[in-house]
């Protein structure tokens, strides 16, 4: 689901409402120093619902735009106060809360705008589709889009190749597993695979079971056979005895 434009209203350094785009299926953001890559980018993570502490930043409250009060001129010459940047960041903060609003359009070409709107206490607030949402249902909208936030498969990050290169194929490995989002499934699969091998321990133990109880089977029917054997050979023998010697005699010369 490719992302449209982002707009922003008071956010970081961006003063009032600024529109940014519109973005092409694959948009790189490149720029000197300070030329703000890393805001624009503190956006689209910001709005996606990344952590302030991913937003080089300790307390989502600094994400609101901070500007120094100056003395303009208006046209008909009376005074008004301004806001112009503040670069050391001691001036007095104007704006009362600041959002960031992303667009993206799905493969039936319906836009689909997630809002994230920090005030100056530090409170949140998510929109979607210009309705209010829990955090739980607004995650779940980007999920469903296959935007993952714990993965973040949606930004790159400048170093981010540099780092994957790096790491070993453990790491690798667990990097595509977020990227997939297998990794969320983790302990279903742990528990499933728990349950996997206890089964087949079971059916060892019942195979092995079964088996034995197999032999003892054809052990007794060996036993049995032999006592059947023993009996009718103890009858002949019994009968034998019982006859007169004389008419086996006579039997034997006849």
């Amino acid at each position: 689901m490719p992302l449209v434009r982002i707009e922003v209203c008071d956010f970081k350094s961006y003063r009032g409402h600024q529109t940014i785009g519109p973005f092409k299926s694959f948009t790189s953001v490149i720029g000197p120093n300070g030329a703000g890559k890393s805001n624009l980018m503190d956006a689209i993570s910001f709005v996606l619902g990344v952590k302030s502490a991913q937003l080089r930043s300790s307390q989502l409250k600094d994400l609101v735009y901070r500007g120094r009060r100056l003395a303009k001129e208006n046209p008909d010459g009376s005074m008004a106060m301004d806001n112009e940047d503040d670069e050391d960041g001691d001036g007095d903060g104007t704006a009362k809360k600041a959002w960031v609003s992303a667009v993206y359009l799905d493969v039936e070409g319906k836009d689909w705008t997630f809002q994230r709107t920090v005030s100056t206490t530090g409170s949140s607030e998510y929109k979607l589709n210009n309705r209010v949402v829990t955090y739980s249902a607004y995650n779940a909208a980007l999920v469903t889009h296959n935007i993952l936030v714990k993965a973040k498969n949606f930004l790159v990050f400048q170093g981010d190749v540099e780092a994957v290169a790096s790491q070993s194929p453990r790491e690798l490995s667990k990097l595509v597993e977020q990227i997939s989002g297998s990794l969320e499934l983790a302990a279903e699969y742990e528990k499933a695979k728990e349950e996997l091998d206890k089964a087949t321990e079971n059916a060892t133990f019942n195979f092995s079971k079964r088996r034995g109880i197999a032999g003892e089977i054809k052990q007794y029917k060996e036993q049995k056979g032999e006592a059947e054997r023993f009996e009718a050979m103890e009858q002949e023998r019994n009968i034998v005895q019982a006859l007169p010697r004389g008419r086996i005699y006579r039997a034997e010369r006849a």
